[in-house]
C-alpha cells in the first residue's frame, strides 16, 4: 500500500479543519467541550493515516459533522447507521434497509463486554501483502469497508461454526459461515473471507484466499441453493507475529462482542480486484467459541453428546439452546481402513422435524453418504459409509429447520451410549414414543428421551434425566440410583416407563401457572378419570389388567392406582410415583 504524502499543505489542510472543530467546540456548553478537544487528536491521526486521495471526502464529512454540532446533534447518534442483524438476515450490499422495520426476532441478545478491546492487539494501519491493491487496512473504520464491485453483492446465510482439527493432540479451530455471493461482471475465483470489527473499527481482514485461490466450498451448515463458505483464521491478520513476516499470524482476537461481514473480491477485469461487502452479523467470541446469535429459533434441549468412541474420526454439535448458537466440526482422525458409519441425535421444539446430513470428503465435495436424522431425541445410526481416500472427512449439514435445539453426529465406530448393551425390562417391548402422546412439545421431548433410554436399559442416561431435573421418584424415598440402577427391583420401572409414555396419552393437570403438567396417563387426571378411552389405553399398554381397572374405575376415591408420570411443560421431569 502507497504511504500517506505527509507535507505541508495536508499539515495546513488539516490544522484548518482542525480549528473549525474546536471553534464550534467552543461554543458548546458545559463538559462537552472537553470532550470534543480530547478527540480532535484523535480525529487528526486517523485522517493522517488514511490515502491522500481521500483528503476531499474526509473533509466534506467533517465539515457536515462540525454543522451537526453547531446546532447540538451531540446529543443524540450524529449518524442512524443500522444496527447488526442475525444470520440469514443480511441485506445486499446495495440495499437500503427499511427503518421502519421492528422486528425484535432478529434482534441480537444485548452485548456483554468479556475481554480487552481487540484494537489493543491488533497494528493499527498495518495492510496484510495480498490486500496492496486495495484501501482496506487494519484499524480503518468500518463505514468504509464498502462494496466497490459494480453489480455485486454479498449475504450472510448461516450462523458462524468453528472447524477444529485435532489429529495430534495439537487442534487449532478456523472459522466458517454460509453466505451467497451474487455477481456482475467479472469473476469470483476466490472463497469469501469473514471480516471482523469491534466498535467501528476493522480488527481482522480475514484469510489469504487470492494468492492460491482454491475451490469454493460448501457450508457446513445450511446456507441453501449456491450458498458457499466464508472463511476465517483462527487469528487475526491485523498482527503479524513478526516485523519482516508479515504474513504469519499467532494472535486471536480477544473474547467480546464483534460484527462479522462477508466480504468477496470479484475479479472485474484482468488482475483488477474489487470487493462485495455484506451486511454485518452480531458475533460472540469466549471460551467455548465464536457464536451468531439464536434469535427465535431452537428451544429447550436434553440430549447430550456422549463421550468420543476410540476410533471416532469426525463429530460434528449444534447447540440453539441458549441465546447464542454454538456449532463445530472436530476431526480427529483419517479413513484408512473399515467402514465407519454415522451416529447421531436430533432434538427439535417439533419432534417430526428432520435434520438431513452428508459425510464429504472435502479434497473433491465430495459426498460419500448421507441420511436424515429425526429430531424427536431417537438414537439415529447409518449404513456403514464407504469411501474416504484416507484423509479427514467432513460432516455437512443440508437442512436445519428453525425448530432444531441440539444435534449432534459422529463418523466413526458407534459411540459409548452408557450401557445400552445391557438388559432390563424393556429391552423387547417394541413400543416406539408417539409425539402426539403429549400436548407440550417440550414435555414430550423429555418423554421421549426417557422411553429412548429405558428401551435401550441405559441406566446412565435415566439417572442422569432425574439428577438434573431433581425428579421426585417414589415420593421422594428413593434415589435415581435406588430406581433406575441395573439389575432393576421387582417393579420394573424400565418397562413401566415405556408403557406409561409410549402406550398411553398425556393430559395437562395441574402445576405451576404458566408452567403446568402433563401427566400420564391421562386417565389419572379429574378429566379423563370416566373416560372410557382412557381406561382402555391402560390396559393395551399392558399397566393393568381388564380386571384391574375395572375395580379401579368402580373405586370413587382412588380411581386410578398405578404407577405415573408427571412432566412440566417447559420440559422438566417432575415425577415418577405411585398414585396418591
Amino acid at each position: 500500500m502507497n504511504s500517506i504524502d505527509r507535507d505541508e499543505s495536508w499539515n495546513s489542510d488539516n490544522d484548518f479543519l482542525s480549528g473549525v472543530l474546536r471553534g464550534a467546540a467552543d461554543e458548546m456548553p458545559g463538559g462537552e467541550v472537553n470532550d470534543l478537544h480530547i478527540s480532535f487528536g484523535v480525529v487528526r491521526d486517523r485522517v493522517r493515516r488514511r490515502r491522500a486521495v481521500k483528503i476531499g471526502g474526509l473533509a466534506g464529512v467533517s465539515l457536515v459533522l462540525v454543522g451537526g454540532i453547531a446546532f447540538g446533534a451531540t446529543k443524540g447518534p450524529l449518524l442512524d447507521g443500522n444496527g447488526p442483524v442475525l444470520p440469514g438476515s443480511s441485506q445486499s450490499a446495495f440495499m437500503t434497509p427499511d427503518k421502519s422495520q421492528s422486528d425484535t426476532s432478529t434482534l441480537a441478545p444485548e452485548a456483554s463486554w468479556a475481554g480487552p478491546p481487540a484494537t489493543s492487539v491488533i497494528q493499527d494501519g498495518y495492510q496484510p501483502d495480498w490486500l496492496t491493491w486495495s484501501d482496506l487496512q487494519c484499524g480503518m473504520p468500518v463505514a468504509d469497508l464498502e462494496s466497490t464491485a459494480p453489480g455485486w453483492s454479498a449475504t450472510s446465510t448461516g450462523d458462524i461454526y468453528g472447524r477444529t482439527a485435532d489429529l495430534d493432540g495439537d487442534p487449532s479451530t478456523t472459522w466458517g459461515m454460509s453466505a451467497l455471493v451474487e455477481g456482475g461482471e467479472g469473476t469470483l475465483d476466490a472463497a469469501p473471507v469473514l471480516v471482523w470489527s469491534q466498535d467501528g473499527v476493522v480488527v481482522d481482514l480475514g484469510t489469504n484466499v487470492l494468492e492460491a485461490p482454491g475451490k469454493q466450498s460448501e457450508p457446513l451448515i445450511g446456507g441453501g441453493a449456491g450458498a458457499v463458505e466464508a472463511e476465517g483464521g483462527a487469528f487475526t491478520s491485523c498482527e503479524p507475529s513478526e516485523a519482516e513476516t508479515n504474513d504469519t499470524f499467532e494472535t486471536p482476537l480477544p473474547d467480546g462482542d464483534y460484527e462479522v461481514r462477508v466480504v468477496a473480491y470479484p475479479e472485474i477485469a484482468a488482475g483488477q480486484w474489487a470487493t462485495a461487502v455484506s451486511e454485518p452479523v452480531s458475533v460472540r467470541i469466549d471460551a467455548d467459541g465464536a457464536h451468531t446469535a439464536t434469535g427465535t429459533r431452537g428451544g429447550p434441549a436434553t440430549i447430550e453428546p456422549p463421550e468420543p468412541a476410540e476410533g471416532e474420526l469426525s463429530r460434528l454439535v449444534l447447540d440453539r439452546s441458549t441465546d447464542w448458537v454454538t456449532a463445530e466440526l472436530t476431526q480427529r482422525g483419517y479413513v484408512t481402513t473399515g467402514t465407519p458409519l454415522v451416529s447421531a441425535e436430533c432434538e427439535s421444539t417439533d419432534p417430526a422435524d428432520m435434520v438431513t446430513y452428508e459425510v464429504v470428503q472435502p479434497s473433491t465435495n465430495e459426498a460419500l453418504g448421507s441420511g436424515e436424522v429425526l429430531c424427536d431425541g431417537s438414537w439415529y445410526e447409518s449404513l456403514p459409509v464407504v469411501g474416504g481416500g484416507k484423509e479427514v472427512v467432513a460432516i455437512r449439514l443440508t437442512s436445519v429447520p428453525d425448530g432444531v435445539a441440539r444435534f449432534w453426529a459422529a463418523f466413526g465406530p458407534t459411540p459409548d451410549a452408557g450401557n445400552a448393551a445391557a438388559e432390563c425390562s424393556a429391552s423387547n417391548l417394541g413400543m416406539e414414543y408417539d409425539p402426539a402422546n403429549s400436548p407440550s412439545p417440550n414435555s414430550g421431548a423429555k418423554a421421549a428421551a426417557i422411553v429412548d433410554a429405558a428401551v435401550a436399559c441405559d441406566s446412565e442416561r435415566l439417572i442422569q434425566l432425574a439428577t438434573d431435573d431433581s425428579t421426585e421418584l417414589m415420593f421422594s424415598v428413593e434415589t435415581p440410583e435406588q430406581v433406575f440402577g441395573l439389575p432393576e427391583n421387582d417393579a420394573l420401572p424400565y418397562e413401566t416407563l415405556v408403557r406409561l409414555l409410549a402406550g398411553t396419552r398425556g393430559q395437562t393437570s395441574g402445576g405451576d401457572a404458566g408452567n403446568e403438567t402433563v401427566v400420564w396417563p391421562r386417565v389419572a387426571t379429574e378429566e379423563f378419570a370416566d373416560s372410557d378411552e382412557a381406561w382402555d389405553e391402560v390396559v393395551t399398554a399392558g399397566l393393568a389388567t381388564a380386571e384391574q381397572a375395572a375395580s379401579w374405575r368402580a373405586d370413587e376415591v382412588f380411581g386410578y392406582q398405578g404407577m405415573r408420570i408427571g412432566i412440566a411443560e417447559d420440559g422438566t421431569w417432575r415425577y415418577y410415583s405411585a398414585s396418591d
